[in-house]
Formats: C-alpha cells, structure tokens, sequence
C-alpha cells in the first residue's frame, strides 16, 4: 500500500490564501530565499533508494525526481505519455481488439543520468528485474500478467498478456496508484545479480529532471539539475529534500525559512498562514483516502458485527471539523470519483447508539469497567498511528473517546513512520497490528483485486487487511474479463457496495488538495497522485 501518512496532495486549480507580509523583494525574491535551490521537508528518510523496495511516500517523492516513468497523469488526471510517446488505446493502435497486445511507441534522443542512451531494451529490462524472484520486489501487480515482452525496435515495446487485463495502463511503470515504479536502466541492472543491494540501492540513476547526488541518512538528500533531461533544462538548480519528523519542528524551519515547500503538512493550516511569505492553498477533493486500517485476520475483528459497530462509532463530523477543519469532504464510496462504477453511497454516521445496539444483537455484554466481553474475551484492541503527526494524534484520542461510550477500550501505540510501513516487519505488514490510521492513494482503476481478495494476503499481495470473500473475489475476476465500460461499471458497482457493506476498513474522509509552500515557488502543479512537471519548478 502506497502511504502517504496524510491526504494533503497539492492542486494547481487552488483556492487559497496568501501571508506576504512587508518584506522587500531581492530580484523577485524574499530574501531569505535561495536562488533555483528548493527545500521540501520529509518526515522521514526513505527505507529504500531503490523505487522497487519501497511503498514510504518519501520514496516515491524521490522517484518522480530521478526516474520517469512510460505514462503519467498531469495536472487535471489526463493520462499522458512520459517516456512513452502516447499513451497506448485502442483507437491509435496500441491496444488490441483482444485486450492482450500493447504496443508503447517510446520518445526518441532520451538520455539516462550517465549519459548512456535509453531505448526498448530498458523496458524490458525494467520488466525482467520486476520478475527476478531474486529481487525484494514491492508488489507484481500488472507485471505478473505479461505472457512475454520485447523490444521490437530501440523505440518500440510489444508487450503480451497472458489474458485481457484492463488495468494494465494505469499499473504497467507508472506512478497512478499502489506499486508505482519508474523505469530503470538496463547497463546497471545487468551488472547487478540482483538490486536489493548495490549500485541502485546505492546510487540511484534516472532519465528525470534532477540527478541523485547525495544521502545523509536523518538529515538530507541533495539532487541536483539534469541539464540533458528529455523534456528541457529543469529551472531548478539543486532540490534539498530535508527529513523533519516532528510537526513543530517543521513549523519552526518554516518561520524561520529554512524551508520552501512541506510535503505532507501536519500542523493546523493558521499556524502556516501566519507566517510570512508562505502561501497555503486548498483545492478540489483529491483520489486520496484517511483510513482506519482493521486487520480482520484476529479474531474479535473477525466477525462483522464487530467491524460494523467500530464504524458506526467513529465520530466522522468530529474528525472533518476538529482535526481537518473542513478541509476534507466524506468518503461516499472505497473508489475514487473518476473511476468506472463509481456511485456517490450513503455516508457513514456516527451513530453510538447503533454501534451498542450491533454489539448487544451479537452477545458482547458491558462488565463493571465499561468494557464489553464475550466468552471471558475483552472487548479491547490497541490503535497504531506514526508518531509526530499532529491530526492522527487527535484523530486517536477522539476514537478512543467514542469507542469508549460504546464499551470498547483502544490503547495507543505510536511508531516513527518508517517503522510504521516498513515491509515485511513493520507492524502493518506483519500482521501485528489490530486498528490502524494511514493515509492511502485509491486505485486508478476500480480494480481491487489485489487488495482485498483472499489470494492477496501480504507478501502475495497487497491485502495487509486480511480480508476474505469469496464473493468480492468472484465479482473482482469477473471485472478482470472484459473492456466494456458499462458491465465494468456494473461489476465494479456491486464491488463497491460489498466492500463498504462488509468493512474490511473504515474510510474516515476524502482527502482535499493542500499545499504549504514558499510564495517564492514558481509554477508548481501537480495531479491527483503527485508532483508531474517538476523540470518545471523554479524559486
């Protein structure tokens, strides 16, 4: 699962305000402004330098730096071809009547950071490292469903699928949702036995805008302009991506400019408003998620009454106005607006009286502390959240205080957010956890097979839930089996509705564009999944 550890993904088309306060300009410029030198801050390092390890946000910020991908979304969601040329469809020819044959016409005169030039050949290579069960590789999704790749020419791959995949598009080396990976270069990827050591775990090497030049591990990574990038000069000299895990640490870097632009903003949005020469911007509902992550594998989470309960108590009105100030809207559905079968459900209400109605129905009976139990079992899970992060701190107390009314106790346990997602050992994909808060970016595609089905339990999958129904699996693979948009839309339809009926997780909100940046920071657009025009940016 790709997590960003809050839904705040910049917009362009923004509504917003803007604090620039009485200082003087210098060329254009604050003068605490560094000329074509960007500062993000990070909470975290990344666990991993090699895209292909890792599912930390941080990396993939990194990613769409340093590598490019074949297709990408721009600013309004329009897929878009990135090394690609255009994007492969039925009616330019590169999709197949059958669904099985894709064909991607690549740009010419692409150079990687070392000056070696890119063709085909790194595609499928890119592809047979995916696969090498010798590499640690996050999530095969997509990949695993190509029957044979080649390069046909230096500037053209056929790829063929065992069997129609629709998604293929929106998963096949893009950056669209979950198991987002860049392509990586041929030359080193044959020098190398496997990556999950080595020259790119090391030293990663891209065909994007800016080059990798440097890690201190808990301080900074440096990346600096790649002058023979494909799509022209970046206007950015140098990026500095600095890691501050703690929330008024960040504020305090950003009032005292030590900083341009917060990755993922987690102090209310009036303290950076206050400060001069920022500009805080909000915008459009984004493909994002908040989520309250169950792991339905232990055994009181197990039955659904129990899951239904827990949403019926979490306090939605409380967290969208107390914690996200109405930045946010409700979730209405586990798909994102602009997928196929998307429909608007009927919001989840906080509603303690129900949630203690389902738990009476299914035995569990108040003790002397207010606790439920059943069969000498409590009632009692602990909550996992990423420490420092200011709103999953008051997202937990408020839980906590609810799910207490109702006869449920909720300890919190907090971890660095590199713990938090690490894989396989950090408590999500291990299995360790009971509840969890995480932010989560929605599938492209309606498609959430391997996030759910029962054949998908993390490592063979994504289903760090550890949900099982036989009946989504059937309607999944059905929507597998056909291009045509309105049985899709059917299929996905009753997808949906059994998802949000059956509540492997509790989605809390849909997550709003934000942006915290220097008012300094020209052209900076990005789309619903990130940052896309990064060449682009300047300061």
């Amino acid at each position: 699962m790709r997590h960003s550890v809050a839904i705040a993904l910049a917009c362009v088309t923004l509504v917003g305000c803007t604090k620039t306060g009485p200082s003087v300009l210098v060329g254009g410029r604050h003068p605490w402004t560094i000329p074509h030198v960007l500062r993000i801050a990070e909470m975290s390092d990344p666990d991993r330098l090699n895209p292909y390890l890792s599912e930390m946000g941080v990396s993939y910020d990194l990613s769409s730096l340093v590598y490019s991908y074949l297709v990408i979304a721009d600013n309004r969601g329009r897929l878009i071809g990135d090394l690609a040329s255009t994007v492969p469809s039925l009616a330019n020819g590169g999709i197949s009547r059958d669904g099985r044959t894709y064909v991607y016409r690549l740009r010419q005169n692409v150079l990687w950071q070392d000056g070696v030039p890119f063709t085909a050949r790194d595609v499928v290579a890119s592809w047979e490292a995916v696969m090498n069960p010798r590499n640690n590789t996050f999530e095969r999704e997509g990949y695993d469903r190509v029957a044979s790749i080649e390069a046909a020419d230096p500037t053209t791959v056929m790829v063929r699928l065992r069997k129609r995949y629709p998604p293929f598009i929106s998963r096949f080396f893009t950056p669209l949702q979950e198991g987002a990976k860049p392509v990586l270069p041929a030359h080193v990827l044959e020098r190398e036995h496997n990556f999950n050591t080595g020259e790119l775990a090391d030293h990663p090497v891209g065909t994007g805008p800016f080059r990798f030049i440097s890690w201190v591990r808990g301080d900074r990574i440096v990346l600096r302009r790649f002058d023979r990038y494909f799509k022209g000069r970046p206007r950015l000299a140098q990026i500095e991506m600095r890691f501050i895990p703690d929330a008024q640490t960040t504020a305090a870097e950003l009032e005292t400019h030590q900083i341009d632009l917060i990755a993922v903003p987690q102090n209310s949005l009036d303290q950076y408003r206050s400060v001069e020469g920022v500009v805080v911007e909000t915008g459009a509902p984004t493909n994002g998620q908040s989520l309250l992550l169950i792991n339905v594998s232990k055994p009181t989470l197990r039955g659904l009454a129990v899951r239904r309960a827990i949403a019926a108590a979490v306090p939605y009105g409380a967290i969208l106005h107390d914690v996200d100030h109405n930045l946010a809207s409700e979730a209405r559905n586990v798909l994102p607006s602009t997928a196929i079968g998307y429909e608007a459900l009927p919001p989840r209400k906080y509603d303690p009286a129900a949630a203690r109605d389902i738990l009476e129905r299914a035995g569990w009976r108040c003790g002397p502390d207010g606790v439920r139990t059943r069969n000498g079992v409590r009632l009692a899970f602990t909550l996992a959240i990423v420490a420092g992060f200011t709103s999953f701190g008051q997202e937990a107390l408020l839980l906590q205080s609810s799910l207490k009314t109702v006869g449920v106790e909720l300890a919190i346990k907090t971890y660095s957010y590199r713990t938090m997602f690490a894989a396989p050992n950090g408590p999500l994909y291990e299995g360790s956890y009971d509840l969890a808060l995480s932010g989560g970016l929605l599938n492209w595609e309606p498609d959430l097979y391997n996030l759910l089905a029962c054949d998908r339990w993390y490592p063979r999958g994504q289903n760090i839930y550890r949900f099982c129904d036989p009946r989504l699996d059937a309607l999944e693979r059905s929507g597998l089996q056909t291009d045509d948009p309105s049985r899709r839309a059917l299929i996905y339809r009753r997808a949906s509705r059994l998802i949000w009926s059956e509540i492997p997780y509790v989605p809390l909100f849909r997550g709003r564009a934000l942006t915290v940046r220097s008012a300094d920071l020209r052209n900076y657009s990005v789309n619903p999944t990130g940052g896309w025009n990064a060449w682009q940016w300047d300061i």
